[in-house]
């Protein structure tokens, strides 16, 4: 039997009690999700779970439900009119990352277990994505079974690429455009919590311009012409890796960490009173470990200092307002152990992502780039597009945030509010293409391990942190209260 939980709110009683009660069935109905996989690495499954989460919709009595095809992975779309005055859009995707290795528990059976941490956890593959939307699902049907009605209607677009880099989202956004365009704001519905029950609302995110330059022997004119030569030609042959190396020492100071194009910041929005506001809150939450309040940092120990050796506010500022130009990855030649290979490379590679945040276009800032590599002599090296996703915006008073930190008070629970997270997702395409403002994850739950073995979702929180039936009774109360607050 469940103990009662610290973490409970005070508001819509009725639902909450039914949460408890069919609890069991919620349960089971997450199980069943993530126990058919969905792995779009390899396409393992994909289809197949497209087809169960179009029947879970059907359960939820939405009107329209179909799988929509892409020249890949098919998606799914999804309406619910409630007859409501006002829509919402909810963007959600089924599929996980690949299995990989070191599971204590079979990726696809859904073993209900205790936890170190936990009374009682989910474990297995899409824990993260697939178990947090399915209890979103859920809390919609407790609605309507315990109100009669949803208090606003929902259209769904769901993927099955995310891990994969999300290519046909504008694709769908297209196909749906004419539906879309009805909806106010967008939700992106997932757990909010980490291990220790802190909650963060970020009010955005940044967008990404992400990027290969080339250099070859043959768009140069120069170097080794399709292949590559031994290494002890260099004394006479030109370099095409060298030569991409010094045009990337062009593009960026990593002294002061700042992007050295002329005129790639034209148009950056300075920050406003609100969000500077919101970074000295976190500078003073994460005061003299900033480590462990950035994002994707992982291990605090894992970073000694910051560029500009930044502290407090500086470094939150730089995290949520500055253009970053990341090189993550670069390939040439021969990479495998010892000296078998002796060669010069006919050519290099390198991949670039530019987090962008608002007002800071991924076209214009390629065309900046093209321009500078032009100017400084580098014509040849070759720029390809792998992705270009717009950046997002919530104002802190707008109906979406203000419904989301009324949920978070129903609970007594104070979230930190972000202005911007560094981070982008394809929900960026919804609000570069249609203009919707979105509401990321604020689900009271916790999930771990997406890219690790034994990914788990909470079923049974320890007070702090909540489990199943707190994940889908804070999704209930923000429903209900986007109902009287969402505004076109």
């Amino acid at each position: 039997m469940r103990s009662v939980p610290m973490l409970q709110s005070t508001v819509n009683a009725d639902l909450h009690a039914h949460i408890r009660e069919v609890f069991p069935d919620h349960l089971e109905r997450i199980r069943s999700y993530m126990a058919q996989p969905s792995v779009s690495e390899g396409n393992l499954g994909v289809r197949e779970c497209a087809e169960l989460l179009s029947e879970s919709f059907l359960q939820i009595g939405c009107q329209e439900v179909e799988i929509a095809e892409t020249p890949d992975l098919p998606a799914v779309w999804a309406h619910l009119d409630a007859g409501a005055a006002q829509t919402l859009a909810v963007y959600g995707f089924f599929d996980t990352n690949i299995v990989g290795t070191g599971w204590t528990h079979d990726p696809f059976e859904g073993v209900v277990t205790s936890h170190p941490d936990f009374p009682q956890v989910l474990y297995g593959r899409g824990a993260s994505n697939k178990g947090g939307f399915m209890a979103f699902l859920n809390a919609i049907e407790v609605v309507q079974q315990v109100r009669g009605s949803l208090p606003v209607n929902l259209m769904f677009v769901c993927e099955g690429e995310e891990f994969v880099g999300s290519l046909h989202v504008p694709q769908l956004i297209e196909r749906y455009r004419e539906p879309l365009s009805r909806a106010s704001g967008m939700l992106s519905p997932g757990p909010c919590q980490n291990a220790a029950g802190a909650v963060d609302l970020a009010l955005g995110n940044k967008g990404c311009l992400h990027i290969e330059m080339r250099c070859s022997g043959e768009d140069w004119g120069r170097g080794p012409q399709g292949a590559p030569t031994h290494s002890s030609t260099m004394g006479v042959v030109d370099h095409p890796v060298w030569r991409l190396v010094h045009a990337l020492s062009t593009l960026y100071d990593p002294a002061s960490g700042n992007i050295t194009v002329p005129g790639f910041l034209d148009g950056l929005r300075e920050p406003t009173a609100v969000d500077l506001q919101l970074v000295e809150d976190l500078a003073a939450r994460y005061q003299n470990n900033e480590a462990a309040g950035v994002p994707g940092i992982g291990r605090a120990d894992q970073v000694p200092c910051f560029v500009n050796d930044a502290t407090g506010s500086e470094v939150f500022s730089r995290y949520c307002f500055l253009p970053t130009m990341n090189i993550n990855g670069i390939r040439a030649g021969f990479t495998g152990p010892g000296t078998t290979l002796w060669t010069l490379p006919h050519e290099a590679r390198c991949t670039i992502d530019h987090r962008l945040p608002p007002d800071l276009d991924s076209q214009t800032c390629l065309e900046r780039i093209r321009e500078h590599l032009d100017a400084q002599g580098y014509t040849d090296i070759h720029l390809e597009v792998l992705m270009s996703v717009g950046a997002q915006s919530l104002d802190l008073h707008d109906d979406l945030a203000q419904s989301a930190l009324g949920v978070f008070a129903d609970w007594s629970v104070e979230p930190m509010v972000w202005p911007r997270r560094g981070a982008s997702g394809p929900t960026g395409y919804f609000s570069q293409m249609l203009g919707l403002k979105v509401l990321g994850s604020t689900g009271l739950g916790y999930a771990s391990g997406h890219s690790s073995a034994d990914e788990f979702l909470v079923v049974e929180g320890n007070g702090r942190v909540g489990g199943i039936v707190e994940l889908t009774g804070s999704y209930a109360d923000l429903l209900c209260s986007l109902g009287v607050s969402t505004s076109p």
